[in-house]
């Protein structure tokens, strides 16, 4: 699975390069994007989700900071 680390990102650029790196692999999904504990981070990347159509989800029950991109 291809992983985006937004760790030390403004929350313009975290933007910016998570629409690029979710619509570079739109045909290899899932994909994981890791946002860290940000609330903030995490409303930027269910916002492009829900602009194309895709669901988010943490990776697991112990690690919020971690989202998955999907299309199901």
């Amino acid at each position: 699975m291809n992983s985006l680390d937004l760790h030390g990102e403004s929350y313009e650029e975290a933007e910016q390069l998570s629409v690029v790196f979710i619509e570079k692999n739109i045909d290899n999904l899932p994909v994981e994007i890791i946002t860290g504990n940000s609330n903030d981070m995490k409303k930027i990347i269910l916002n492009i989700a829900n602009k194309l159509n895709l669901n988010v989800y943490p990776k697991n029950h112990y690690n919020l900071g971690c989202l998955i991109v999907n299309n199901y």
